[in-house]
């Protein structure tokens, strides 16, 4: 059951989520040696910016809601609303309500559960240690808080799971936060005022020290603002999502480009968030742009589409902001014998990151495209031999084509996954590495027409910013999937992956290849654009 659980919200990622893994191409700034993600150390949040935020007329509603997407309900299928419906942590606070409820013979037990589940609401999410969106805080509005409020503080006088944890003052009062301990090593805390009601997950969103009771003053002050009486306070998430009011109906999610990236958003500062909004019973996507980061105020990804190999898994366009790379370059710089501080400014547009069928999740093949007047190619094999460690010489090879000259560098690394070759190459004005040295030759063979190219079948390669082939993906999912789960070390595992992962993967290889389309990009400032998901040739 444990197994089924974690395989059914990884599916859930995977299959409504795969927009995510525009960012997640990021990691392979790791192999540069491009810096890390900044540490999340454990509840040290900073309340006043969450990850995510979803804004919703009904949180009770939402699961299924999302059941509404074919891929969803094919892939995920019933299993994961009984799941949210029957998770753990809601019998537990279901639970331990009831035995409040009844011991002190009040009649709010499964009623306080309802008011939060059923109500117009807002949900502020922040990343745990692990990168996942464990952490929340929920805002509702309800006229019945007065009776509730006054029987909690009784309660929390003589209740072995309940207790006064600290105040905060709003709007000129005191209101008490309460501390509700409802299942092993889980307690949540929760604040009322007038008709306002905030729930956090966990006490250290709040409160910490070494006594766990010292508050934070920047989560004091926002818990403050979700419960005061006036809008304007209330809505204090919506400014950095550029959000307007709630929505008249359904449910809104948006989600920054910072926590998607695992940290390296500042590569590409332009692309702030995604966007998924439930109206009138069908969903839609958008993404947050800023015009003024981009670029001569272009998202052009039209040089990248013809040198890429056709038929990608997934393969994702960003707009990289090179002027970010300067520190780290400069860092790099101090290991080569040539300063690589110029690399910055030879290389532009969009980068694209590849994953195929023929290679592995963690080595996708990253390609971008510099100026005619990028300088010295020996630059970036100083880069190269700077970012890529190991004890083996790097070897070089140079050709020429009727594209032109080429340079390619690689060198053998051993890994934690075993050996690997990677390799870099310059040809023409495109650059392109992986981890997997046959990746960056498969981008150099299509690059002299040897091979069908990903723009073959392409409509519009300008505002193309995304494809997505459901059925390599799966076979690709599949494969790290029990790679990762050998028969005679995790047979219980791997026997839940056989039962309850493969018939998902297998729904979701019927669906046809997609492309994300982004038709229109802000003329200045930042604004939400609308992100068109477009069947594609097989």
């Amino acid at each position: 059951m444990l197994a089924k659980k974690v395989l059914n919200k990884k599916v859930l990622l995977g299959a409504l989520a795969g927009v995510a893994l525009v960012a997640a191409a990021l990691v392979g700034y790791r192999v540069f040696g491009w810096g890390a993600m900044g540490p999340v150390n454990g509840l040290k949040l900073d309340l006043s910016r969450p990850d995510a935020l979803v804004r919703t007329k009904s949180l009770s509603a939402l699961p299924r809601d999302l059941l509404t997407v074919p891929l969803a309900r094919d892939v995920l299928r019933e299993d994961f609303l009984f799941y949210y419906e029957q998770s753990e942590d809601r019998l537990g606070l279901k639970g331990s309500l009831r035995r409040i409820a009844y011991e002190h013979e009040l009649g709010w037990g499964d009623q306080l559960l309802r008011m939060v589940l059923d109500q117009p609401a807002e949900v502020a999410l922040w990343r745990d240690a692990d990168g996942s969106l464990k952490h929340f805080a929920i805002a509702v509005s309800r006229s019945q808080l007065t009776r509730l409020l006054e029987e909690a503080g009784k309660i929390a006088l003589k209740d072995t799971q309940m207790r006064v944890a600290g105040s905060l003052r709003v709007d000129g009062s005191q209101v008490p936060v309460y501390a509700l301990n409802y299942a092993y090593q889980r307690t949540l805390l929760f604040a009322a005022h007038g008709q306002r009601l905030v729930i956090l997950s966990h006490p250290g969103m709040l409160y910490g020290g070494a006594d766990g009771k010292s508050g934070d003053g920047t989560a004091e002050k926002t818990v403050a603002s979700l419960l005061a009486p006036e809008p304007a306070k209330q809505n204090v998430f919506h400014a950095q999502f550029h959000l307007d009011g709630a929505p008249s109906e359904g449910h809104s999610i948006a989600v920054k480009a910072d926590f998607l990236s695992f940290g390296y958003q500042p590569f590409f500062g332009a692309l702030e968030a995604l966007r998924f909004d439930f109206q009138q019973g069908a969903w839609q996507s958008k993404v947050l742009l800023n015009a003024d980061k981009l670029k001569n105020g272009a998202y052009d990804s039209s040089a990248l589409w013809p040198v890429l190999p056709h038929n990608p898994s997934a393969c994702f366009s960003v707009p990289v902001d090179w002027t970010a790379l300067q520190p780290v370059l400069k860092r790099l710089g101090s290991k080569t014998s040539e300063p690589v501080v110029p690399l910055a400014g030879h290389l532009q547009g969009p980068a694209a990151a590849c994953w195929y069928g023929t290679s592995r999740l963690h080595t996708p093949v990253f390609v971008a495209t510099r100026s005619a007047q990028a300088g010295d190619d020996a630059v970036y094999g100083s880069l190269f031999e700077a970012a890529i460690g190991g004890k083996d010489p790097v070897r070089k090879t140079t050709g020429k084509d009727a594209k032109g000259e080429f340079v390619r560098w690689e060198r053998s690394v051993a890994t934690a996954l075993g050996q690997s070759t990677p390799a870099l190459a310059v040809a023409g004005n495109t650059v392109v590495f992986s981890v997997d040295g046959k990746l960056v030759d498969q981008v150099l063979a299509v690059r002299r027409k040897q091979a069908p190219a990903a723009s073959d079948l392409l409509p519009d390669g300008a505002h193309t910013i995304g494809l997505i082939a459901p059925a390599s993906l799966a076979r690709l999912i599949q494969l790290e999937a029990f790679d990762t789960l050998p028969a005679n070390n995790e047979p219980v595992l791997r026997a839940a992956a056989n039962e309850h992962l493969v018939p998902r993967l297998n729904a979701l290889k019927q669906y046809p290849p997609l492309r994300m389309v982004l038709k229109r990009q802000p003329a200045s400032g930042t604004a939400w654009e609308a992100l068109e998901w477009q069947e594609t040739a097989r």
